[in-house]
């Protein structure tokens, strides 16, 4: 990997911690806020368990599943309820699914079929993401951060949760736009 792309792919991750512009709202407004409303129940006690607001908790499962458009989905159509697109480690015990996704390796966007959890319901899934976040030490930066959704961000990035490097800044748009459909969701924890 060159020295230039390691400087712009760094500049570019920080910048993204640094600061930001609100996006404009999202153009499909009722499914926004039928996503919202549906999710926040379920984020609720995940996000008191991290410390974090539960819109940033929404916020995140919002950007990976694409507002719930783009399920996670067992061969049969059936929703694998995985939000958050956590991938099923070796140690993982309960279901999966394999699907095509795509990551980004030493700078370059390569689609590849990884294995992700699959759980019964969306709470089940929201527990388990509380808990993986809550129980690793790569993602402390994440704990405790309120309302602030770039901490958030810049935290699940520095854990290594996702490859994109535009990551940070999709997150904060995303949950921008989950506040201005929702205002009085930030109200912390």
């Amino acid at each position: 990997m060159s020295k230039h792309y390691l400087f712009v792919a760094a500049a570019a991750f920080l910048s993204a911690c640094s600061s930001h512009t609100p996006p404009a709202l999202p153009g499909r407004l009722v499914p926004v806020q039928l996503f919202a409303q549906t999710m926040l129940p379920h984020a609720a006690p995940a996000a008191r368990q991290l410390g974090v607001a539960p819109e940033v908790i929404v916020a995140h499962a919002a950007l990976e599943s694409g507002w719930g458009m783009r399920p996670i989905r067992h061969p049969d159509g059936s929703d694998s309820h995985n939000l958050f697109s956590l991938k099923a480690t070796p140690s993982w015990q309960g279901e999966t699914v394999s699907i095509l996704t795509t990551e980004f390796i030493r700078g370059r966007k390569l689609k590849r079929v990884e294995r992700f959890r699959a759980y019964p319901s969306f709470g089940a899934a929201f527990s388990d993401y509380a808990s993986l976040l809550g129980g690793l030490s790569r993602y402390e930066a994440v704990r405790g951060v309120g309302p602030d959704a770039r901490a958030f961000a810049c935290g699940l990035k520095q854990g290594g949760y996702a490859t994109d490097p535009a990551y940070v800044g999709k997150l904060i748009r995303v949950t921008d736009s989950l506040r201005q459909v929702l205002p009085e969701a930030e109200s912390g924890v």
